[in-house]
């Protein structure tokens, strides 16, 4: 398979590692389509004027109708409901998982695709049978949460009628992914936000353990897939660092980075939340075998050093 990639349809571009992808696109001079629900629009301002990228707007017509006249190589599925804590509506979880992912792909089973690559969850897995070893894709999949399991029938689902419309369908199953494009609420930006205003950070005890990989090194797995031989159709495979880290040593990265003081963590102020895996780390040696190009390229203090600059940077635009 040729590694020159010339276009792509990109569902959840504007979310956390769909905009990230989007960017790493349009770098290698990639046709962008991306498909947009109406009040996320206004966040492709920044692409404004750029001729590689073109925006659908999600409506109440059929999908194969809102792409027609409209092709790509490759199709990157980010579009998800439930991630966000509070996100817990049954239909609208299958609808955002499940029923999304079916209908896109009989709208592109027609396009001459090289790879449809949606995006899984770890939390197909539900809880480790054993802390302290990588979860590879061999562990059953048991998911603990709603979320876990309409991801898991995404998968399912996916997979079989991609396999009757004859559709080169791959899941990447991702772990924890980390960066500046992330919301405001998740565990790095919210540290870094109280610690640069030297507030204290209320948090759990932080000895779970997880999976973290850098939003750059989530990009370029997403694009190492979209065009190696040795990625195979109907087969998932995880994208993980592969590196265990607790919470704790999280939190103190942050705070050594931004050479504030460990005090001001406030460990055990938070309670764990109910039936929360203790240890969530995925073994990513299937993904690395398959695609030979691709490694973890950030670790994790280099990682939370370019976030804690960006939030400085962003905190000087913001008081000019």
């Amino acid at each position: 398979m040729s590694s020159r990639l010339r276009s792509a349809l990109v569902t959840g571009a504007t979310g956390f590692l769909g905009s990230v992808l989007v960017k790493r696109l349009l770098a290698k001079d990639v046709q962008v389509t991306c498909l947009v629900r109406p009040h996320s629009l206004g966040k492709l301002a920044s692409f404004r004027g750029d001729s590689r990228l073109h925006a659908v707007k999600l409506d109440e017509r059929d999908l194969q109708e809102q792409l027609a006249g409209l092709s790509a190589e490759v199709v990157f599925n980010f579009a998800s409901y439930g991630v966000r804590e509070g996100d817990c509506d049954v239909e609208n979880m299958i609808e955002g998982n499940v029923s999304f992912l079916l209908r896109l792909l009989r709208a592109t089973a027609g396009w001459p695709l090289r790879r449809f690559i949606h995006t899984g969850s770890c939390s197909e897995y539900g809880h480790p049978q054993r802390d302290g070893e990588l979860i590879a894709e061999t562990h059953p999949v048991h998911p603990a949460t709603l979320y876990g399991a309409a991801k898991a029938a995404s998968v399912l689902c996916g997979n079989s009628l991609a396999s009757s419309l004859r559709v080169p369908f791959v899941t990447l199953r991702l772990f924890g992914v980390y960066g500046a494009a992330e919301a405001p609420q998740r565990l790095i930006p919210y540290i870094i936000a109280r610690l640069l205003h030297g507030e204290s950070v209320d948090l759990t005890g932080g000895e779970q353990v997880r999976d973290l990989l850098f939003e750059e090194d989530a990009a370029s797995a997403f694009l190492a897939a979209a065009t190696s031989d040795g990625i195979e159709s109907g087969e998932v495979y995880n994208v993980c660092s592969a590196r265990p880290v607790s919470i704790r040593e999280v939190g103190e990265l942050v705070a050594d980075a931004l050479n504030q003081t460990r005090e001001l963590l406030h460990w055990g102020a938070r309670p764990y939340r109910a039936g929360e895996p203790m240890w969530l780390v995925g073994d990513n040696r299937r993904f690395r075998n398959a695609v030979r190009n691709w490694a973890p390229a950030v670790d994790l203090q280099e990682g939370v050093r370019r976030l804690v600059n960006h939030a400085r940077k962003a905190g000087q635009s913001s008081e000019k």
